[in-house]
């Protein structure tokens, strides 16, 4: 199937209620509850070229102010878990929060009017949410970072390692702007800002989501414990080899009822063809007409359709199959298997860009250095232009089949690829600049059954130590935003 084909089958997909896996798992992801991942993930700051989005335009102070703010910033804005914090740090989850926004085209967030100035919904403005928000992450982090302490952990390589790279990509973004590594900070965070503040934040930040990491890390599992969670619940380490054809309405907005009505039973009809010429010997494909084939050999529960819903059912058997309604049409389905995820998944790291000559470039530059995963890491947090996986290097961790574009998933589960492989792959995207790094011992199923299990108990672990923990706001939280 060519590129456009492809898009326009995801398309058709998305608009019968299935979701493509990664994009699903992205909109589960921030629709968690916080607890599930805050502090495993912890803040991430959202570096940002100054001419994109400024969170305190102007707001870069004259050194005749600068005692007067250095005051201001030292002031205790918050108390929470037993411990004053000032102003800065306040503003370092607050500008964290904010700046996420800012720089997003869909957050509905307009930079033009001043937060406490603009609406978020009925009775709060941006400015509360984005107080609220970031004074949730902030006590999470404090609770966790204060367990951790108690504890006597021993987070100080990460804590190094956090301030290291954050200070890096400050010193990376401040040169793309043409500015100091303060003024970036203060433009990024507010005029409050300081690097000690912006270091103690990242440091603490880095000790919590390390004490969680490391409490994750000490839970095993048996094969009696995973058979279990693979019992409680098989489709979700399942998939489903289906193909489909898809027939849409394509009516515009403005369409009245009698018109949907009628190019919705235009749709039907052309399902039930597809089902009555199989039946007569001819392939779904070619009985597609001008409908959109799409063949999905590992198609997961991602969402609830009528479609997923049919192919998943525990009678479901070979050859069987069905016209089943989409939002805006109809789809004609054939079931071939359903079957457990007993495939190993794997770990790639990529590089997106627009044209194979800056893709041929980057890789060659990549090659005549050291050529290490860091390196490559490196690169990718700089040059990819996939906003989603640039920030973490371009990593792609444990991928499991069915979740991406065929071509990235070709190259990735070639069954030759070996941990420190790289090429070129063409996608509807772009050019991908790969980097193999390894493929996980453990089955999807059984890696999968393990997280929800380690999820389970670490999201208890968590409730046990941030519950209750509140930040009691002082006078100095009216210079935070």
């Amino acid at each position: 199937m060519s590129a456009s084909r492809e898009k326009k089958a995801r398309q058709e997909l998305n608009e019968s209620g299935y979701v493509d896996p990664r994009k699903a798992r992205e909109a589960e992801e921030k629709a968690k509850e916080r607890r599930s991942t805050r502090i495993y993930t912890a803040v991430i700051v959202a570096f940002v070229l100054l001419g994109v989005v400024l969170f305190a335009s102007g707001r870069i102070q004259a050194s005749s102010e600068a005692k007067e703010t250095a005051r201001i910033g030292a002031e205790s804005a918050v108390t929470i878990d037993g411990e004053d914090f000032p102003v800065n740090d306040v503003a370092y989850y607050y500008g964290s929060i904010y700046n996420t926004f800012a720089n997003s085209s869909y957050s509905g967030y307009d930079t033009s009017v001043d937060a406490r100035d603009q609406q978020y919904t009925e009775g709060k403005t941006w400015h509360d949410y984005f107080l609220e928000t970031a004074l949730t992450y902030m006590e999470d982090s404090v609770a966790v970072a204060h367990a951790a302490e108690a504890a006597g952990f021993d987070g100080a390589e990460q804590m190094d390692s956090a301030e290291q790279s954050n200070l890096s990509m400050v010193d990376l973004y401040a040169s793309y702007s043409g500015t100091t590594r303060a003024q970036y900070l203060t433009a990024m965070f507010g005029k409050y800002m300081t690097e000690e503040a912006f270091v103690r934040c990242v440091r603490r930040d880095a000790l919590a989501s390390a004490y969680q990491q490391s409490y994750s890390d000490g839970l095993t599992y048996s094969a009696a414990d995973l058979q279990a969670a693979y019992d409680e619940d098989p489709d979700a380490y399942c998939s489903v080899d289906i193909e489909y054809v898809s027939f849409t309405t394509d009516l515009s907005s403005d369409a009245t009822d009698a018109e949907k009505s009628a190019a919705m039973e235009e749709a039907k009809a052309k399902a039930e063809a597809v089902l009555a010429a199989y039946a007569e010997g001819r392939s779904f494909e070619e009985s597609a007409g001008d409908g959109t084939y799409t063949h999905l050999a590992h198609a997961d529960r991602s969402v609830t359709s009528d479609m997923l819903t049919w192919a998943f059912a525990a009678d479901r058997a070979e050859g069987d199959t069905t016209v089943a309604e989409q939002s805006s049409g109809y789809v004609a389905v054939l079931f071939h298997s359903r079957s457990r995820d007993d495939y190993h998944p794997v770990t790639v790291r990529h590089i997106l860009v627009e044209d194979e000559a800056t893709a041929e470039e980057i890789l060659a530059d990549f090659k005549a250095g050291d050529a290490t995963e860091s390196d490559f890491a490196t690169l990718a947090s700089t040059k990819s232009t996939d906003s989603g996986t640039a920030s973490n290097g371009g990593l792609v961790s444990n991928m499991r089949k069915g979740a991406y574009v065929q071509p990235f998933e070709d190259w990735s589960f070639d069954p030759s690829r070996q941990s420190g492989d790289t090429g070129i792959i063409e996608s509807e995207y772009g050019f991908h600049v790969m980097y193999f790094v390894e493929t996980n011992e453990l089955p999807y199923w059984e890696y999968k059954a393990t997280n929800t299990l380690k999820n389970s108990a670490v999201n208890d672990w968590y409730d046990a130590i941030t519950d209750g923990v509140t930040a009691e706001q002082l006078d100095a939280i009216e210079y935070v935003g």
